[in-house]
C-alpha cells in the first residue's frame, strides 16, 4: 500500500509540475505558490525534499541556502542558521511556467510591465541583473556585466517570492537559532588551547581548515591585529576570531616557538574564556592587549589605560607609574614612561633608579599598538612616541582639554 501511495504521488507531480503539460501555476506575494503546499515560513526544507526529492544542488553563502531544482525551475531558501530550517522564499525559472494575479507572466513580461502594473520604476542592481522588489514578491531581469544599466524590455526570466521586510531581510517568522555549530567550533579550538600538549602545529592546522570555509555559513574567520616581538625574546600575536556575529579576542605569547602565554576572550560576553601561562617566571605579568594612543574614536578621548596614566599623573603617584615604566607590557611601559614625564613637568624628580630603564625604553624598535583618530591598530616604534617634542605636544593637549590638572 506504502509503495501504491507513493507511486500514485509520483505520477501526480508529473502531471502537475512537469511544464511539458503546458500548466501555468500562479503566484502568491509573500505565500508561496497556488496549488503548492510549501507555504513561506511555515513549511520546511524536509517538506520540500518530501515532495520533490533530492535531485537537488545546494548553494550556501553567508546568509542564505538555496535548494535548486534545475529541472523543475524551482528554487527554495533557508537561512543556514535556522534550526527548522523554515523556507523563507521561493524563486521560479524556465522550464517552470507562472504567473502573477496581477497579470506578469514568467519569460513574457518585461520590466517595462512590472512597472506599469505597479505604477513604480527603479531596480536595484548587480553585475549580472536588474530586479524590482514589490511586498512579498520580486522581479529580475538579465543585464550587460559590461554596462551600468539596463534594458526595460528584457524579460523577466526569474520571480521570488518572500516574506522580507523594507530592507530585504528574511522573516524570522518560527526561527530559531541553531547554535550547535558554534559550540563545537569553540570547544574544538579551547580543546587545542587547553591541551596539556599543546603545539602549534595543532592550531595552525585548525587555521588553514577554517580558511577554506570562513565566508560559508559558520565559518571560523581569523584576523591578526598584529604579530610583534616584544622583550625577553617573546613573540606577541593578537587575533580576532569572528564566528556567526560574535567576536573573539586570542593573545598568544610564544618563545623560541613555544608557548608561554595564552587567553582567549568572548568579546561578546567580556569573558575569559581560558587564560594560561606555562613560564612561572612570567606568571603574574600583564599580557593584555591594550591600545596606545591621546585622543581616540569619533568621540576623540583617551584610551582606558591612559585615562589610568592620567588619574596616577593627577594623583602624583609616582611608585605606580614607576612599576608601570618596568613593565614588559609595551603599551605599559610606554605610559608609565610618559606618566613619569608629566610628573617630571610638574616639579617631581625622577629617581637615579629609573634611568636606565628610560633609556631602553627611548631606543626600543618594539612596535605599539596604537590609536590615531579614529585609525586603530595603526603601529609605531616605542622609540618615536617618546621623543620630547611629541611628549611636550601631548602633555600640552592633556592640559588644554582638562585631562591634566
Amino acid at each position: 500500500m506504502k509503495m501504491t501511495f507513493r507511486t500514485i504521488n509520483i505520477i501526480l507531480f508529473i502531471f502537475c509540475f512537469n511544464p511539458l503539460f503546458g500548466q501555468t501555476n500562479v503566484l502568491i506575494p509573500n505565500k508561496g505558490i497556488e496549488g503548492i503546499s510549501i507555504l513561506i515560513d511555515s513549511s520546511t526544507i524536509l517538506d520540500v525534499i518530501e515532495i520533490y526529492g533530492t535531485d537537488y544542488t545546494i548553494s550556501e553563502k553567508t546568509l542564505i541556502t538555496n535548494y535548486r531544482y534545475d529541472k523543475i525551475g524551482l528554487t527554495f531558501q533557508i537561512a543556514p542558521y535556522d534550526k527548522n530550517k523554515i523556507v523563507r522564499s521561493i524563486s521560479v525559472q524556465s522550464p517552470f511556467k507562472a504567473k502573477t494575479k496581477n497579470g506578469i507572466v514568467l519569460n513574457e513580461s518585461t520590466m517595462k510591465d512590472v512597472w506599469n502594473t505597479y505604477n513604480d520604476k527603479g531596480c536595484f542592481t548587480s553585475k549580472t541583473y536588474a530586479w524590482n522588489t514589490q511586498n512579498g514578491i520580486s522581479y529580475y531581469i538579465k543585464k550587460d556585466p559590461n554596462e551600468k544599466g539596463y534594458d526595460t524590455e528584457e524579460k523577466i526570466f526569474k520571480i521570488e517570492i518572500n516574506n522580507d521586510d523594507d530592507f530585504g531581510i528574511s522573516s524570522k517568522t518560527n526561527f530559531k537559532f541553531n547554535n550547535e555549530p558554534v559550540k563545537e567550533k569553540l570547544n574544538s579550538l579551547i580543546a587545542i588551547l587547553k591541551s596539556d600538549n599543546f603545539n602549534f602545529q595543532k592550531l595552525d592546522s585548525l587555521w588553514n581548515k577554517e580558511k577554506i570555509t570562513e565566508k560559508e555559513p559558520y565559518g571560523l574567520e581569523k584576523r591578526t591585529s598584529f604579530n610583534r616581538n616584544i622583550e625577553n625574546n617573546l613573540i606577541q600575536e593578537s587575533s580576532e576570531l569572528w564566528l556567526v556575529g560574535s567576536s573573539y579576542s586570542l593573545n598568544i605569547i610564544k618563545s623560541d616557538n613555544e608557548l608561554v602565554y595564552l587567553k582567549l576572550t568572548d568579546n561578546n560576553e567580556q569573558k575569559t574564556l581560558i587564560e594560561r601561562t606555562e613560564n612561572s617566571e612570567l606568571e603574574n605579568t600583564n599580557f593584555d592587549v591594550y591600545t596606545y594612543g591621546t585622543f581616540c574614536g569619533i568621540a576623540g578621548t583617551p584610551p582606558d589605560k591612559c585615562q589610568r596614566m592620567l588619574d596616577l599623573v593627577n594623583a602624583n603617584n609616582y611608585n605606580q607609574l614607576a612599576l608601570w615604566l618596568k613593565s614588559i607590557n609595551p603599551e605599559i611601559a610606554t605610559y608609565g614612561y610618559i606618566g613619569l614625564e608629566f610628573l617630571k613637568k610638574k616639579g617631581i624628580k625622577i629617581a637615579n633608579s629609573e634611568f636606565e630603564r628610560i633609556a631602553e625604553l627611548s631606543e626600543s624598535e618594539i612596535r605599539l599598538n596604537t590609536c590615531q583618530g579614529c585609525i586603530f591598530g595603526v603601529t609605531e616604534q616605542i622609540k618615536d612616541v617618546l621623543k620630547n617634542k611629541n611628549i611636550n605636544q601631548i602633555y600640552r593637549s592633556f592640559q588644554q582639554s582638562g585631562w591634566i590638572k
